[in-house]
């Protein structure tokens, strides 16, 4: 009885309350937005892995690769668009290492908000997604 009187009790939201509330809402719209982005990167990744590939497995070994530069073609060796593709691929890892690690802490310090804020409000408060 006295559980139920207790959890029927609003809380009150102080300012710092309001403040982690607030935090955790817009770490989790950056959370949703560096995950885009990562899907993003994650497909350029493999499709310069594919264009690799493609190029490695061209029978000429003289024959020009067609290299996409914004609106324009360019021929390149194969020797040139392979080391050209490496260096795209090395620099795209590189930008989906440092998203996940942008992740791995939004989410951490999400965990912390969630926990410190369900410990005062208990089941009164919904930090959950709705799928």
């Amino acid at each position: 009885m006295m559980a139920q009187e207790h959890e029927s009790q609003e809380q009150e939201v102080t300012a710092q309350d309001q403040g982690h509330i607030n935090e955790f809402s817009r770490l989790n719209v950056k959370y949703h937005e560096l995950e885009e982005d990562l899907r993003g990167k994650e497909e350029v990744l493999v499709n310069l892995q594919d264009s690799s590939n493609e190029v490695m497995m061209m029978l000429d070994d003289e024959e020009m690769v067609k290299f996409s530069v914004g609106e324009a073609y360019v021929d390149l060796s194969q020797e040139a668009a392979t080391e050209h593709i490496e260096r795209l691929v090395a620099d795209v890892e590189e930008e989906v290492a440092k998203l996940q690690a942008e992740l791995a802490g939004a989410k951490g310090r999400m965990k912390e908000l969630k926990s410190l804020l369900t410990v005062k409000f208990g089941k009164t408060i919904n930090l959950e997604e709705d799928e």
